[in-house]
Parts: structure tokens; sequence; C-alpha cells
């Protein structure tokens, strides 16, 4: 800047600037109307770019409108061939290789035929080459249609379409076989399709697009068979053919190709798909525009705007010798205190300069510096501030280059692996503080981090400057400066103490263990403590009944002719207390047996073990006339034994309770109740108080007395034990002198076994 100032008078300068001044203004103006007239010439040429490809798109789209209204008058024609041809299906049985296809096709008019199996495959046609023909491979959305229709019925029509081996125009329709074994596809062959088909031309459209947009070079229409239109025998080159599958198959959407500088080749997709058809009569334009052309007009636009340019130039020129003058001091006094600041005396102030204008700008100026020097004080304490906290922070925080390199770590860091900030100078890569297992992992994370991977916090076995491990636990993230990356930041965590912790749990897990098998251990023993118990009962306390009954019936049978009636009921009440107390031992003893029996589950069907118990409880009640009913039981996962001994119960209180009806009916069944099933036995007996409906199923609760009807008060509790154990629900609803209803379900599955 020194040598400007000595070099280069300020008259000059001044002269320079009115210069510029009227120059930049000038060709501001220039530029601005270059800009605009640039900005209208693109723009024109894009709506026109646009104009051409929505007049291709609408016109095409009515053409095929047009086309598919023609296509359709041949529809009544070939479903009377479809006719003839499933007649002939019908009389060889289902089998084409039984079929005479070329009499036959002789017969429907010469149209194809072509029978295509479920694997989308041509298996027989009259058309040999066609044989064997995989619409799977080539044509898999076809193929998709054809599964779409596989189990219908009727008459699928569909467009006139190039032949796929010929290119010649063909009418297809389809119709599925009557076993459905096969779609049975005709294809007629008709010169009209040639030539009254053709009086919808494409070409026309095309002509049209070339007069009223200069910037179109070529315009070709392809086919999804790869085919130009009205043109079969063209064959599109590698890159037009690459393009046509990528659209085809993965991005049926417009495309913008730009490979020549000179030329824009747009892929415009018409999309001509119609679900009502199998045939695909989408067209793909391409349309290549001449940008050389456009780029001449713009550059004859530059060239215009270019010499009006140089002439403003040379006027400025004249104008600013003209009007150039001696302002010279102000303005240098003003640069100098300028240059100072710039040099770093960011103190130095702007000294007041004359005139409104300048001193305005001095002071502005000195507004500039005195912000940027509280801005450069806030950026001061700030930082300050940031080395404080990480200073302080007693976890380890560190930096690295893209090589490795620790470039900082705070105290915390240093100490936490015996470093000093001289083993940073001298070059301290963050892998050496890692285990050499660890070493590779934790260079392949350093690599993530640097591509931009997002990454969780990292376990690694540390390593001390003195060779001592520890545990450690890093969490990272890529250090960018300026939009790149230039590093790696992040913070270490000492997990000694946790690791303890986790220790001191699998410990405490272990000796859970140890306890909960102790507990189980002690459980079994207890166990068979109660089976040493029930077999104790079962004999011991047995045997003085069975004394007492004896001796009663000896007592009776040899003295009761010399005993009194009155003494004579004596005996037989004690008889039947004694047979009372069996019956409560055994229920007892069944009850007990039911707390420590391992349920075997099975697939059972409850028919047959209700109708083995319905078949035991008539033999016994033989004087009785009891109607049973047994509806639809469905089948149950539950141990057949205890499934038995339920419906035992049940129907045995069922008939014991209906003893004193005139007319006995008990119904055995099931319903269906959010979504589980719910097997019950219903009886029209005497029926209780709906208030003690929890109450008989504890053991020996009885709501009758032994004279009016006989039990031991064990039944019910043995059906809600052996329910609960399966993970059911039992429940009773009842209406005194109308009858009783149980209710219960059993856990896990029911209804249909699997299979």
């Amino acid at each position: 800047m020194t040598e400007r100032k000595r070099g280069l008078p300020f008259s000059v300068l001044l002269t320079g600037i009115i210069f510029a001044i009227i120059v930049v203004a000038l060709l501001a103006g220039i530029w601005m109307n270059y800009v605009s007239s640039r900005y209208h010439l693109e723009k024109n040429a894009q709506n026109l770019r646009h104009m051409t490809e929505s007049h291709i798109d609408t016109s095409f789209r009515m053409i095929d409108t047009g086309l598919k209204i023609y296509d359709n008058t041949y529809n009544d024609e070939m479903e009377e061939a479809f006719g003839v041809v499933n007649e002939e299906y019908a009389r060889a049985g289902g089998d084409p290789s039984r079929i005479n296809l070329s009499s036959l096709q002789e017969k429907i008019g010469g149209m194809e035929i072509h029978f295509i199996n479920n694997q989308c495959i041509v298996e027989y046609s009259s058309d040999p080459p066609d044989a064997g023909l995989d619409f799977s491979v080539i044509y898999p959305d076809f193929c998709a249609y054809l599964h779409g229709i596989w189990n219908t019925t009727g008459y699928f029509p569909d467009r006139v379409v190039m032949d796929w081996n010929t290119g010649y125009l063909e009418k297809f329709g389809y119709m599925p076989a009557p076993d459905h074994r096969f779609i049975i596809e005709l294809g007629l062959h008709s010169e009209a399709l040639s030539t009254e088909r053709m009086e919808l031309q494409h070409g026309d459209v095309i002509r049209e697009v070339r007069e009223f947009n200069p910037y179109v070079k070529d315009v070709l229409l392809f086919q999804k068979q790869k085919r130009l239109v009205d043109n079969a025998s063209y064959v599109p080159t590698p890159e037009e053919s690459a393009m046509l599958d990528y659209i085809l198959w993965e991005n049926r959407s417009t495309q913008v190709v730009k490979d020549d500088p000179g030329e824009t080749t747009v892929w415009e997709v018409i999309d001509l798909r119609d679900p009502a058809y199998g045939a695909d009569t989408s067209i793909f334009a391409k349309i290549s525009y001449d940008d050389a052309l456009l780029a001449g007009e713009l550059e004859k636009l530059a060239l215009l705007h270019g010499l009006a340019a140089v002439l403003v130039v040379f006027s400025g020129g004249l104008v600013a010798m003209v009007v150039s003058r001696r302002v010279s001091r102000p303005i240098e006094r003003l640069l100098e205190d300028v240059d100072r600041v710039a040099a770093g005396d960011i103190c130095h102030p702007i000294r007041p300069a004359p005139g409104y204008e300048l001193s305005l700008l001095a002071e502005s100026i000195q507004a500039m510096i005195d912000r940027l020097r509280a801005e450069m004080y806030q950026c001061r304490v700030s930082e300050e501030r940031f080395v404080n906290l990480v200073t302080l922070l007693p976890v380890g925080v560190f930096e690295t280059d893209l090589s490795g390199k620790v470039t900082f770590a705070n105290p915390a860091g240093l100490e936490a692996f015996g470093y000093t900030p001289g083993d940073l100078r001298a070059g301290t890569n963050i892998f050496s503080i890692v285990a050499p297992e660890d070493r590779d992992r934790a260079k392949h994370q350093f690599s993530a981090i640097l591509q931009g991977q997002r990454t969780e916090g990292s376990e690694y076995t540390g390593l001390r400057r003195d060779g001592t491990s520890v545990p450690i636990m890093v969490y990272t993230s890529a250090r960018r400066e300026g939009g790149k990356v230039t590093g790696m930041r992040g913070v270490v965590l000492d997990i000694s103490r946790m690791k303890s912790v986790e220790a001191e749990i699998r410990q405490l897990n272990a000796e859970l263990e140890q306890r909960v098998a102790d507990r189980t251990r002690e459980l079994e023993r207890a166990m068979g403590e109660m089976e040493a118990f029930t077999y104790s009962v079962s004999h011991d306390l047995r045997a003085p009944l069975r004394a007492i009954d004896g001796f009663s019936h000896i007592l009776s049978d040899s003295a009761g002719t010399r005993l009194t009636e009155t003494e004579l009921r004596a005996i037989r009440v004690i008889r039947q207390n004694v047979e009372l107390m069996d019956q409560l031992i055994e229920g007892v003893l069944s009850l007990s047996r039911l707390g420590w029996k391992d349920i075997s589950r099975e697939w059972v069907d409850p028919v047959p073990l209700v109708r083995e118990v319905i078949a035991e409880l008539e033999a016994l009640e033989k004087e009785r006339t009891i109607e049973f009913s047994v509806r639809e039981l469905p089948p149950c996962y539950a141990d057949r034994v205890m499934l038995r001994m339920v419906f035992s119960n049940l129907i045995g209180n069922a008939v014991k309770f209906t003893r004193n009806v005139a007319k006995a009916r008990v119904g055995i069944g099931s319903l269906v109740e959010d979504s589980r099933v719910v097997y019950f036995v219903r009886d029209n007996g005497a029926g209780f108080d709906m208030k003690y409906s929890q109450k008989i199923f504890e053991p020996f609760q009885r709501l009758h007395t032994q004279d009016e009807f006989e039990g031991s008060g064990i039944g019910l509790t043995i059906v809600d034990r052996i329910v609960r154990r399966h993970g059911g629900q039992v429940w009773a609803r009842s209406v005194p002198g109308e009858g009783t209803t149980f209710f219960f379900t059993l856990g896990g599955d029911s209804g249909s076994p699997p299979g």
C-alpha cells in the first residue's frame, strides 16, 4: 500500500474513481440489460421446451385414446374365437399338447394361439418361435397382470401392440382356461392394423413440434419393446438401451441427459399404462435440443453489449479527466489511519476529516473498528471461558488431526494416562493409548468418524504411559474447520467403577440363582413329605373306619333280631357316618394329590369323556329317567384324567340336584366368549342363591343338608383346583328352584389342534 501511494498521485486516483463511477454506472446498466435479455432468451427457450414436451404428452394421449377405441372394435371377433378354442380345449381334456393348433388357428381365422403356464412361460404356441417365451424375464409387469386374472373367468381384451419377435402390429386378448391351468392368449393379425390404425400418426405431432420450436434437433419415439414407432428395424444404441432399461424398470419419470456440450437430451415418459389392459403402450420420447443454436444467439447478444461497453469506457475516461480535481490530503490521512489499523494497531484512532462526506466516512470507519474491537474482546473472553471449563472438567477431553496425532488434551486427560504437555508437543498418537487387541477396531471407528458416520460411545482397554491398563469409554465426533473435517475430538471416561459394579451385579445374580436352587430343593422335599402324609392318611385313618364299619355290620347281622328299631337305626347312622367320613378322606386325598401331581397336557376331545361319565351315571341311576343333551365340545389342550374329573363332578352334581324334579334335564355344551371357548354343564335342579356363588368352591362348604342331598363338599373344590391349574376359570349362575349352570375355561389353546 505504501508503494501505491508513492507511485500514484491522488489526482490520478480521484480521476480513476470518477472514471470508475461513471463506467460502473453505465456498465451496470449495460450489464443489467444484457442479463435481462439473456434471461428472457433462455426463458423463452425453456418455455418452448416445456410447451414442446407438454404438446407431445397431450397429443400422444389423444392419439392413444383414439387407438384404444379402434383396438376395441376387434373384441367381439376375438371373444367368439375364444369360445371355439375353449371347446377344443375341453375336447382335449385340458391338455394343449393334444390340440392341433395349426388346424385350430385356421378355424378361428388365422389368429395365433398361445398357452401360457403359471410361470408366465409360453408352453404351447401355434407359432413355434414364440414357444418358450418367458414373460417373467422380458415383461415382469405383464406377468403380474396375468397372475391377477388367473383365477377369474371371462375375456380380457388387450391393445394392438408390436409382436415381441417380429415387430408386426398384433391385437391380443386373454382368457383363463376353464381349469385355470393356463392363460389362453390369442393374437390377431390384420392388414387393417397397418393401414387404418396408422391414420393417427405420431409423426404429424413431431413435425408440428419442429415447426414451432427451432431448438428441437431430433425426436425419437420408443415403445416398451425398445422399438421405434413406425420403424421396427431401428436398433437402439447401447446408451439408448441403457436409458430405456432405467426408465422402464427403475424410475419411470422424465430424465435429462447432457453428455454433449452442444446438445441436451430429454427422455420424456408418456405413461399410457391402463390397468384394464395387459399391454403397456407407453411411449418414451427421446427429444434432442440444439444447445449450440441457443449458445450462438447468446454469443451474439454478448458481442453487441460488449461493443456498447467499450464505447462507455472511452466516454467515461474523457468525462473523468474533465471533472477531476484536487481533494487529496484528507483522503490520504484517512488512508494512513486505516493502514495503521490494518497493520494491527487496533487502538489507533481515525482522525476527523473535513467535509460532510469524508467526515461521515471517518466516523463510519471508526464505528466499525470499535465494533471489531468489542467482538475481538468477546472472542477472547469466550475462548478463555472454554479453556477454563475444559481444564476443570474431571473427564479427559482431546483433539486429534487427520492422522490421529493428539493436538490437544486437558489436564484430566493427561493425568488419566500419565502424560505431560511436553509429550503432546513431542507427538503422541491417539492409538498409542489403546490396547493392541483394540487398535484395529479403534482405527476402523476413527475412519468412520472422519467419513461423517454417526457413532455411539465405544468401550476400549486403555494403556497408561507406565503400561498399566484401564477400561475406558470414548465418545467422539468429527472436528470441522471451514466446512472441512480436520480431525476428531472427544471425551474419555474411566469406567473402572462401572466395571466393578457390573461384577457385583453378576455376583448377586449368581447368588440369587443359588438361592432359587436351594428353595427348589426345599420345595421338592416338602412335596415328598406331603406325599408321605397323604399315604399315611390313606392307610392309617381309614383303618379305624373300616373296623367301625365292619364291627357295626357284624353287630347288625348277629344281634339284629334282639335289637330294637331305635338300636338298629343307630347302627345304620353309624355306618352312614363312616361312609361319609370315608368320602371326606377320599376328597381330601384327591384335593391333596392335585397340588403336586404333574399336568400332562395333550389335545383331548371332550365328547368321549362326557359320554363315558353319562354312561356310568345312567348305570347308577337306572330307576331315574334323565334327559342328557351333549352339544358341540371343541377339542382342548388339557390333562385327560383331570378333565374327566371336572366333567364327572359337574355332571354328577347335576344328576344329584335334579333328583326331586319330575323331568330331569342335563345339558353339556360350549360357547365362544371374548375369543375363548367356554364349556358349561346346565341342569334344571334345585339351584341356589347367587350370594353363595363363591362359597360353593371352598372345601366342605355345602348349601344343602346331608338328608336333602348327600355329598362331601369336596367335588366343586376339586373342579376349581383343576381348572385353575390349567390357567382357566370356573363360575356358576343359578336360580333357586330353576336350576344351575356351571361354566369353565381352560388356559392355553382350545378349539382346533394344530395340523
